[in-house]
């Protein structure tokens, strides 16, 4: 069966504002974009789950919860797409804090067009590697999973460049089982060579670690 295809990106604006949403909705959409507007943080939130690629173009200061508080929000529980925010009230302390939170741009009102349309293209291409890393991150992991105690015992030993006659000494095993450990890790990994194999783990480590390091910004 063939998979589904992934779901387009859309854009999603929140603003109180029903002039700036509809102004907005109508100026990206005559650029091609899929817009779904808001008129309040908690709508959004309700409404929106990670797997829903795409930008969010969030004016910051809104009654009951700012832009940057709904930000906020979504990082902390993991819900990571790129933001536009948008201000009439634009003042360095909120650009700071919103840069910091991992906006792609802090936009003053009013702003032209064609600074808009750049930025969102930005966004989305952003969006768009983002995701691919965590489709990567997420097919490597699955395959490390399968990996039991003994596996991860050889392969430690493999990433420390122990040859086949010391692994053998230190496990207390035959040269010839530490082969068909090497062997046996290989197959379940899917890799042809030990170096694929160190390179694969590698990558799955530093993707990893690069994944908590966002996580505790």
């Amino acid at each position: 069966m063939t998979p589904a295809p992934p779901p387009a990106p859309k854009l999603y604006v929140v603003d109180d504002d029903e002039q700036m949403r509809q102004s907005l909705a109508a100026l990206l959409g005559a650029l091609g974009h899929e817009v779904v507007t808001f008129s309040t943080p908690g709508g959004f939130h309700r409404f929106y789950r990670r797997e829903m690629p795409g930008c969010l173009i969030l004016d910051v200061r809104m009654p009951r919860q700012s832009g940057l508080e709904l930000y906020e929000q979504l990082l902390h529980e993991g819900k990571r797409l790129p933001v536009i925010f948008i201000t009439a009230h634009a003042d360095v302390p909120t650009a700071v804090a919103a840069m910091k939170s991992g906006a792609v741009e802090f936009l003053e009102k009013p702003f032209d067009r064609q600074t808009l349309a750049s930025r969102v293209e930005r966004a989305l291409a952003l969006d768009a590697e983002w995701r691919s890393q965590e489709a990567e991150f997420a097919a490597l992991a699955t395959r490390i999973a399968v990996l039991n105690d003994r596996d991860r015992e050889t392969l430690s030993m493999i990433q420390a460049g122990e040859p086949n006659k010391a692994m053998a000494a230190k496990l207390f095993i035959s040269e010839r089982a530490v082969e068909m450990r090497r062997s046996s890790l290989m197959k379940k990994l899917n890799v042809a060579s030990v170096a694929e194999l160190i390179d694969l783990t590698a990558t799955h480590r530093l993707m990893s670690d690069l994944r908590q390091s966002r996580e505790l910004r």
